[in-house]
């Protein structure tokens, strides 16, 4: 009959002396010190199981194993160590740095090598704090049990995370250029029947014989490459891979400037209209940021001189008839107004197959209205991002929704961001409300019982209550559902490797300091065109822009108690 087991350490042997009386001598050639040796009970063993699951080689020192805990912790103190000397970074800084697919896969992988060495620790330090001595079959189901529920705890993060870093690699993926990359073969967004309409003005020249000059951008890519490319090809250069200058060669000591447009393709349309144009700065230098936007019924806006005369055509045919003429009179030379003959949200599906005037760019549509936009302000405009309306409606709900400060109370309902989905409705009093991705696009685009300003000032407070979301908890939260909201619904040229230096940038920003402007009433001419859209008065709006970012220069302190959006 077994009873109660003394046990005591002689030179290395282990005596167990029984209740009986008798004596039974093992060797512990095992034990590092046999005075350290402690046969543990169940809750005493799982709970050495479980400090080492937390972190390996925890438990080894809760059963007093140093050499053993030194050796588990080991790769931690190894990683601790290379990381404080050799990275000097901003946590933005560091977040920007893993953006590309190969480092997320290598932390994929790095976190489950992280969830596999956890898992070994704690089986290490249970066995160890176990001892050697059988199991019973009532035991073994416990083990199992206990074992089952120990791995569920050190697996399941490490499978939340993995998940997390392929969701981040499919973000990457699709929504961010690599500077490897050429121009999509197959556009993100699809091209509809308005781009027909209007031939690409380099082909149409290539095809009368006339020379024509592709937009090579000279501030964006290499000038040499640039410089080599029309000298071999005399500026038919096909669309092949160049190379990005780098991030201080690109923006230097200047504002970054970013044309974020939301793209509504709408029905009986002939393509996706760019119904909302906000152009974001931020001061490089003091963090300052202000956001400029223009109405989507803007008409005659001058064209860049590059392309001035491609909307001929389609100017003569949307134009008034000609006046009758008396007898004998002769009718005046016609003379094109160089401009837009249509409202500026046209200006995207007309122009997103010029692929020649435009060989190098990722999506020509947005290029040429980052063009035109950037000679109306006066401004050069960096990059561009093109937001699908589906794909706002999801990023709201994904972020749980955005806070608004509602001046007028506004009921409304707009058309569906897809095929098939109810109407979007709204119904909000003054005052601050949340809104659903739903809310938040009808009350960002009704113009019933509005107008067009009105929701340009509620876009734009729009943007900013996205902004004020974007805080770490809310992204880590949401991240699967952001990944799935972009994904093939965002066309940006923004290149991936310089999302670590956007990161730090936008890391120094005040969103709840950022100018807003809106072109209406006092930036047009008195006239209006044969359309009777409005007409931007150009030499105001470069005025304007021009004041903003001198105070930007300045550091000046933006009123945000008055702001249009509190």
């Amino acid at each position: 009959m077994s009873g109660v087991t003394r046990r005591h350490f002689l030179a290395g042997v282990t005596v167990a002396v029984t209740s009986q009386g008798t004596m039974a001598a093992t060797k512990s050639s095992h034990i590092e010190n046999p005075a350290e040796l402690v046969q543990m009970s169940g809750p005493s063993r799982w709970f050495a199981a479980g400090l080492s699951a937390l972190l390996p080689g925890l438990g080894h020192l809760y059963i007093r194993r140093y050499r053993r805990a030194a050796a588990w912790l080991s790769p931690l103190v190894a990683v601790v160590v290379v990381a404080a000397f050799t990275v000097d970074r901003s946590i933005a800084g560091l977040a920007g740095s893993v953006v590309e697919p190969s480092v997320l896969w290598g932390l994929f992988w790095l976190n489950a090598a992280a969830g596999v060495w956890r898992l070994s620790a704690a089986a290490d330090a249970f066995a160890i704090a176990s001892g050697t001595s059988g199991q019973s079959g009532g035991e073994a189901l416990t083990l199992a049990v206990g074992w089952a529920a120990l791995a569920l705890a050190v697996v399941v993060p490490h499978v939340l995370v993995g998940s997390y870093t392929v969701d981040a690699v499919k973000l990457v993926d699709t929504l961010l250029v690599s500077d490897q990359a050429g121009p999509p073969v197959v556009p993100i967004i699809p091209i509809g029947t308005d781009a027909d309409v209007v031939p690409d003005p380099a082909t149409a020249k290539e095809a009368s014989g006339e020379p024509y000059a592709a937009v090579f951008d000279e501030d964006m890519w290499d000038p040499d490459w640039v410089a080599e490319r029309i000298r071999i090809a005399g500026n038919r250069a096909p669309a092949v891979v160049a190379p990005f200058l780098s991030f201080n060669e690109r923006v230097g000591e200047r504002q970054i400037t970013i044309l974020i447009a939301g793209g509504d393709a709408g029905p009986g349309r002939g393509g996706v209209r760019t119904d909302s144009m906000i152009v974001a700065t931020l001061n490089t230098g003091t963090g300052k940021a202000a956001l400029f936007s223009f109405p989507r019924n803007l008409g005659s806006v001058p064209m860049p001189k590059k392309f001035e005369n491609a909307f001929v055509e389609m100017e003569k045919r949307l134009g008034p008839p000609p006046e009758p003429l008396a007898e004998g009179e002769v009718a005046p030379e016609w003379e094109s107004c160089k401009c837009f003959p249509d409202q500026l949200n046209a200006i995207y599906p007309f122009t997103r197959k010029w692929i020649r005037t435009y060989p190098n760019e990722i999506d020509p549509g947005m290029a040429a209205l980052r063009d035109v936009l950037s000679g109306l302000m006066g401004v050069r405009i960096d990059y561009y991002m093109l937001v699908d309306m589906a794909a706002f409606v999801d990023l709201v709900d994904a972020v749980g929704g955005i806070d608004v400060y509602v001046r007028q109370p506004l009921k409304s309902e707009v058309s569906p961001p897809r095929e098939g989905d109810p109407w979007a409705t709204v119904d909000v009093d003054v005052g601050w409300n949340h809104l659903s991705g739903s809310e938040a696009l009808a009350y960002s685009r009704a113009r019933k019982g509005s107008s067009d300003y009105a929701r340009m000032e509620r876009q734009r407070c729009m943007l900013r209550g996205i902004a004020a979301k974007a805080n770490p908890i809310t992204l880590l939260r949401s991240f699967p559902a952001i990944v799935n909201a972009l994904s093939d619904s965002v066309v940006t040229n923004i290149p991936r490797s310089f999302v670590s230096d956007f990161m730090t940038l936008a890391g120094s920003l005040d969103f709840s300091d950022i100018e807003t402007v809106g072109f209406t009433h006092a930036y047009w001419l008195d006239e209006r065109d044969y359309l009777r859209h409005p007409v931007p008065d150009v030499d105001k709006i470069k005025s304007k822009v021009r004041r903003v970012l001198r105070g930007q220069d300045e550091s000046a302190v933006v009123d945000t108690a008055n702001s249009e959006c509190n």
